[in-house]
Formats: C-alpha cells, structure tokens, sequence
C-alpha cells in the first residue's frame, strides 16, 4: 500500500486527474441536492418537460440523491437502446457502442433501472478519470506541467462541463478520439485507427478521424506533399496503397457498418429520423450562425428567450479562433482534428434549433483547452478565462439537475 501511495504521489498525471476528477465529482453530487431542494421537481412525469420516456423516477432514497439527479435527457435515450435496442426509429441517431456497455454493465449488476442508470455513469466516469490522466500526459508532453494543469482546470470547468460526470457520450468519445489522435501523431496508425474505428461507433462525429490520421500517415510515409494537384493525386493514391495508411480508413468503416445496421433493422433513414424527430437537415455549413444571430441581434425566433442561444454563439466564435490558431501553435494533426469536428457540427441546420448544444460538443476540441492552458499563464488571462467559465458552469449544471437545458 505504502508502494501504491508513493507511485501516485510521484505521478503528476494520474495525482492531479484523481484529485480534480474526486473534487468536482462530490461537489457536484452535493450541487445537484442543493439545486433539487431549491427547485423540486414535481413528482409525476411529464414526457414533454421532462421526459423520462417511460423510465421510472429514481427520487427516493440514496438512489435518488445520488442517481435520479443524472436521469436526464440524451441519458434516458442511451439506457433505452441499453434495454430496447433501436425500437424507437428516433433513438436511432445514437451509434451503439455506449449503449451496449451499458447493457453489458447493467446485466452485470442486476439489469434494473437502477442497475442501468448506475452503470452508464460508472462507465462514463471511468472514461472521463483516463481521460483527463492521458490529456494531461499529452498536453505535458506538447507543453509543460503547469500549463497541463491549467488545461485540465479550465476542462473540468468549462460551462458545460457537467456533462463530462453525467450519464452521456462525452467522456468516452473524448477519450477515444485523444489516443486516435495522439497514436496518430507518435506513428501507431494501426491502434490509432482501432481507436478511431470505436469514436465512430460512439459518435457519428467519429468519422472525422480519418482526416488527421491519413495526413498523420502521410507526413511520416513520404516527402513534403506537392503544390499540384495532379501529383498530389498520385500521392493519394500511393499513400493508399501503403498498409500503414490504411489504417485511416477505420473511423470510416465504423460509420458505415452502423449505417448497414441500421438499414438490415428497417430504420429509417438519418436524414429522416434529424428531421422528424431532432428538427434538423444538413444544410450550408455556418447557415446556423447567421440565424442565432438574426436572434440575438434582430428579430429572429429561433430559439428567443432562451439564455444558453447567447452562449452556443459566443462559443462558436471561440471555436473558429482556437481551430484557427490550433493550425498555428499545435500544428497539422491537431488543427484538422479541430477543423473537421467543427465542420462536421456546422454541417446540420434548423430553423427551430441553430448552434443547438454547441456548449456541450466544445468539450471534444481538447486542443483548445491546450491553448487556454498556454494562454492562462498570464495571470489577467487565466482570471478571464476561469471566472465567467465557472460562474457559468454553476448556472448550467445547475440547470441541468432541474431538468433546465444547458446544452
């Protein structure tokens, strides 16, 4: 034991992940009663407001203060798929990777709603802790200690960064996509494409991973690529041919072995379930931004009245700057990572919903929280970077404990 004490003192990574990952974790639980005394919630369902689609309410007892406060939203449609499968074509938008480690999990501890509810958070909680250990090792690696450090605080205190602890995909997704990314970078192509083949099969973002990793691929593989386009095609071609470089196409496999799925199950297709049922279409990408800001500047509805619409723009801007400056201070395989995650979510549109939950999918873009680790070394920086966010991070998870949207 005294070994075991020693090794985790020594370590920075693992001791500064366990010790923000424990803290935030019990004020949260803390947080989240406070929250649910200041506001209780009524105790009968309501699919509209709240709804827990057809789950029971866990509000009684030790397992509604430390469970019923994380039976929220996209959580109810993960442990749904966990029991159902994709019964519900609207459920259908969701790969099925999380849901099925739920089911594995859930089995394990007794298969009720309790057993489901518990093991989606374990499971994401536990990718969230080698989440943050790995980010930090890369951000020391890429930087310094004490910028890892700031990195994993202004992480762990993002606005939405409760959705890091709850019931969702963020954590395994993030933790995926890093060593897709980081494997990538150190010339593993064949684990970083295994890593990006799972991102794909717990997000549909995953697909995305196959741009960093081919150009990671081709800058170690070959010279310095060609300014013309018709050599640069050759290139393409040749890298193709290269075992290594296949490797890159397994982010794209994932997807369409999910697409195939859900085409045998009869499902409809992705387009249709966005539209009817999420009230989204694939559109210009941006189009989004120039209806929020109809919203908040002139006289647009969609989504008027609602507070978080200010901050999904603020933090599409932020997005734009960081993606851009990531090109310039982390290099190539960072800066398209960022670039295509961000294309990707700019791709949808919806006269109902623009920027919807752009809040919660920042949290991907772990190199921005490497340049707001860099930047935070100024001292009037870090205090403008810290306080808004955790003022903010108070409001939203207290809002999400409550059944409020905070993204």
């Amino acid at each position: 034991m005294g070994d075991l004490i020693r090794r985790f003192q020594e370590n920075k990574a693992v001791k500064t992940a366990v010790l923000l990952f424990v803290s935030l974790r019990l004020f949260l639980t803390i947080w989240a009663i406070v929250s649910l005394a200041i506001n209780p919630l009524p105790p009968e369902p309501d699919e509209q407001v709240r709804p827990y689609l057809g789950e029971p309410i866990l509000n009684e007892g030790l397992t509604g203060l430390l469970l019923g406060p994380w039976q929220r939203f996209d959580t109810q449609h993960y442990i749904r798929i966990a029991r159902q499968g994709y019964a519900d074509p609207s459920d259908s938008v969701f790969p099925p990777l999380y849901p099925l480690l739920i089911r594995l999990t859930g089995s394990l501890f007794g298969g009720t709603p309790v057993a489901y509810l518990a093991a989606a958070i374990l499971i994401a909680n536990s990718a969230l802790l080698v989440f943050l250990i790995r980010f930090f090792q890369l951000t020391a690696v890429e930087t310094d200690e004490e910028t890892a450090v700031r990195a994993l605080v202004y992480l762990l205190l993002f606005p939405s960064a409760v959705f890091l602890y709850a019931a969702y995909t963020e954590p395994l997704f993030m933790l995926l996509s890093l060593e897709t990314v980081w494997q990538a970078k150190n010339g593993r192509f064949w684990r970083a494409g295994l890593f990006g083949f799972l991102a794909a099969l717990t997000r549909l973002t995953g697909w995305i991973l196959i741009v960093p990793l081919f150009w990671a691929c081709a800058q170690s593989s070959l010279s310095p690529l060609p300014r013309t386009f018709s050599t640069l095609g050759n290139r393409v071609r040749e890298l193709a041919k290269r075992p290594n470089c296949l490797a890159s196409l397994l982010p794209g496999l994932g997807l369409i072995l999910f697409l195939l799925w859900r085409q045998w199950l009869g499902l409809p297709s992705l387009a249709t379930v966005y539209a009817r049922y999420w009230y989204q279409q694939t559109g210009i990408p941006g189009y989004d931004i120039l209806r929020a800001a109809h919203t908040i500047f002139g006289k647009g509805i969609a989504r008027a009245g609602e507070p978080v619409l200010y901050l999904d723009f603020a933090i599409t801007w932020l997005l734009l700057i960081t993606t851009w400056l990531t090109f310039r201070r982390l290099g190539s395989i960072y800066g398209l990572y960022s670039a295509m995650m961000l294309f990707f979510m700019l791709l949808p549109t919806s006269e109902l919903k623009p920027l919807y939950s752009f809040d919660r999918y920042a949290l991907a873009f772990f190199p921005m929280f490497i340049l707001l680790g860099m930047a935070g070394k100024r001292p009037w920086l870090n205090r403008i970077i810290l306080y808004p966010s955790l003022a903010l991070y108070l409001y939203l998870s207290g809002q999400f404990f409550v059944w409020g949207w905070a993204g």
